[in-house]
């Protein structure tokens, strides 16, 4: 497997992350990930099940449409109770996505902990494709010079 992001990857703004993932309410997110798979499985042999993506996608869509409905529908509190089964799933599938490619990044840089380039799990949970976009920005910076 070849070590490094270039070719791979491409340099993308960390603030327009931050301002898409917050005004899609998410979905942009979905897209960065799905992104990031893309790349992945045409550049490795390490591929990210395109079954596995597409579950995802359509669980996240659902999850999205029945909170939404949910909260315009607010005071009948049945109705929002009954999406946050469907989002706790929703998540499962999205938390073990980013895993996915969060390891297989870390294989990609050949990064261990406490490596430059290593995606910390801790704040790859917590900040997802903008930390993982700043860090890919990072090995393409590193590359450049």
């Amino acid at each position: 497997m070849n070590k490094g992001f270039a070719g791979i990857f491409e340099t993308d703004s960390v603030l327009k992350t931050v301002v898409l993932c917050v005004l899609t309410i998410g979905s942009h997110l979905i897209y960065k990930l799905y992104r990031f798979t893309s790349q992945i499985n045409l550049h490795t042999e390490l591929k990210i099940p395109n079954l596995f993506i597409t579950t995802t996608i359509v669980l996240f869509i659902i999850s999205l449409g029945s909170l939404i409905y949910g909260l315009a529908n607010y005071h009948d509190l049945a109705i929002l109770k009954s999406s946050i089964g469907i989002h706790a799933i929703s998540s499962a599938f999205d938390v073990t996505w980013i895993v996915m490619v969060r390891n297989r990044i870390n294989l990609i840089a050949d990064s261990n902990r406490g490596d430059k380039l290593w995606l910390n799990p801790f704040i790859t949970s917590i900040f997802h494709v903008i930390y993982i976009q700043h860090k890919i920005n990072q090995g393409l910076a590193k590359n450049a010079i």
